[in-house]
């Protein structure tokens, strides 16, 4: 078995500051040999280029006589003292740079570390939030820089985790509580029933159909919480015609519907979305089932798909919108619960719903598809004689708030 050898660059490891002194000693180092070489090679040629001297002699009445003189020979061992001036020139002159090069580093090492205080102090602040204290946020500094950004951008951050961390926390609170009912209600009646010596058959009967319900309570619950994890991996990119979506839920739910002797109505109109089919089916499901469920009996549920025009906050023109309306003839919902029964496992009327194999979940499902689709669902109108939902999906842009 072959191993791969894989080459680590070593100046990873080190710290951001001594690799910032790195980088400005290496900047520095070739400044000065560029600059030493340059100098150094400029007074060189000045001295080499010393030549004879030109001595002019004028004559009033007659004309001026030149002539060369060599220093050499006026000045015995001026060439000897030429080199020399070169060599100590060279030499102070490689001098000066090392110990330019040396202050240089070692005032870039302690101006970095200097300079790089508050992102170590930021970094200390990091290693201490725990799941505990997401919600504390860290002291963004005034000096409006990169560091003063980064907390700021941090702490918005943190406060997205801590809303994902307690809705979570409260998410899972409530889906171990649905799970253990039935449970729990299994258990007792199993402990009942084994204490009985000689049960009958009608309690044989009674035990077996409350553990049949119970399971399929539990299936139906455990359905719907994969349905709530799995819908950020779904593919959202059908064009999808919202007639023929909701047409073939209330072919679905036509049974329903007849056994509770609920009358079903799709109104024409028709919009075209894109999206997923799965999740809007389940959505438009959903909605439509709720109506179902919590009607009376000889009502009605009336579904109508149509297109508006809205001014969302941040977009200068205007969107199109899908709606898809559910209309029911059922008893209505409280204003106080409009907007917290697209809470999951939020109910209403607890034993009503537990009666009826609710759990809780539909509509925030129904909430949950509408925000990965850019849209929301939201009821436009309750009262004694029923409710409106509608489910909003944007056309051609993301929905902000209408």
């Amino acid at each position: 078995m072959k191993k791969e050898h894989t080459t680590k660059n070593p100046l990873k490891k080190l710290s951001l500051q001594w690799r910032l002194t790195l980088i400005i000693t290496l900047l520095m180092t070739v400044t000065c040999v560029l600059m030493y070489f340059f100098i150094s090679n400029s007074a060189v040629t000045g001295i080499e280029n010393l030549g004879d001297y030109v001595v002019k002699i004028n004559e009033t009445d007659s004309t001026p006589i030149t002539f060369n003189i060599n220093p050499n020979t006026l000045f015995a061992g001026l060439s000897d003292q030429v080199q020399e001036t070169k060599d100590l020139f060279h030499t102070r002159s490689i001098i000066a740079t090392a110990i330019i090069i040396l202050l240089s580093s070692v005032g870039t090492y302690f101006i970095s570390r200097r300079a790089l205080l508050p992102l170590r102090r930021l970094s200390n602040e990091v290693n201490k939030i725990e799941a505990q204290n997401l919600s504390e946020s860290l002291e963004v500094p005034d000096t409006n820089d990169e560091i003063s950004r980064l907390t700021g951008s941090f702490n918005k951050m943190l406060s997205r985790l801590d809303d994902a961390f307690t809705a979570q926390k409260q998410f899972s609170a409530s889906a171990a509580h649905e799970l253990r009912t039935p449970l729990a209600v299994m258990q007792t009646n199993l402990e009942v029933f084994a204490r009985k010596k000689t049960p009958t058959i009608e309690e044989y009967q009674d035990i077996f159909g409350m553990i049949q319900n119970q399971t399929e309570r539990l299936s139906h619950l455990s359905e719907v919480l994969l349905d709530m994890t799995g819908i950020q991996s779904v593919e959202r990119s059908d064009s999808i015609s919202l007639a023929e979506l909701t047409d073939e839920v209330c072919c679905d739910l036509a049974s329903i519907a007849d056994q509770k002797k609920v009358e079903l109505i799709q109104e024409e109109g028709d919009c075209t979305v894109t999206g997923s089919y799965l999740l809007l089916y389940r959505a438009v499901y959903n909605l439509v089932e709720n109506a179902i469920k919590y009607n009376h009996s000889g009502g009605k549920v009336t579904v109508k798909i149509s297109q508006t025009k809205a001014l969302p906050a941040a977009h200068s023109k205007p969107a199109d919108y899908a709606l898809v309306e559910v209309t029911d003839t059922g008893i209505g919902i409280s204003p106080e619960y409009q907007e917290k029964i697209f809470a999951p496992f939020f109910r209403v009327d607890k034993s009503r719903s537990r009666a009826m194999g609710g759990a809780g979940l539909g509509l925030a499902l129904v909430a949950e598809i509408a925000r990965q689709h850019g849209g929301q669902v939201k009821v436009l109108a309750s009262s004694e004689q029923g409710s409106t939902i509608a489910l909003v999906l944007p056309i051609n842009s993301p929905l902000i708030e209408i």
